[in-house]
């Protein structure tokens, strides 16, 4: 079976910065959220289908932890892409301690699953 020619340049794109696939992650699954139990829920379910998606989910945030960011740039993205309320709404450190949370969430949601279905 030959592979179209546009879905194949697709797949060889390379993927968006850390800080684009971030926002739209918390925009797409965090923003509409009523909490973290919520949260862990849809990842289980997404995860549950494709966990390399949600293996990325991830891996973005970690990655743009990883860069300095300019100053406010997560503590808008936290209040802004993700709809979530802080303690301190201007802390970047307080977003940056919110991110790694999330990150965490997402692998413990993997681990989870992993040993559930280690086959998957």
């Amino acid at each position: 079976m030959e592979i179209p020619d546009k879905l194949r340049m697709r797949a060889n794109e390379p993927p968006p910065p850390a800080i684009d696939q971030v926002r739209e992650f918390l925009g797409g699954y965090v923003a509409d959220c009523d909490g973290l139990d919520e949260l862990r829920a849809d990842l289980a379910r997404m995860a549950q289908v494709n966990r390399k998606t949600v293996r990325r989910k991830a891996e973005a945030i970690e990655a743009l932890l990883a860069a300095r960011q300019p100053p406010g740039t997560l503590s808008r993205m936290v209040a802004v892409d993700a709809n979530w309320v802080l303690d301190d709404e201007t802390s970047d450190a307080a977003a940056e301690s919110w991110l790694r949370d999330i990150a965490a969430l997402i692998h413990s949601v993997l681990l989870e699953l992993e040993q559930a279905d280690p086959l998957q």
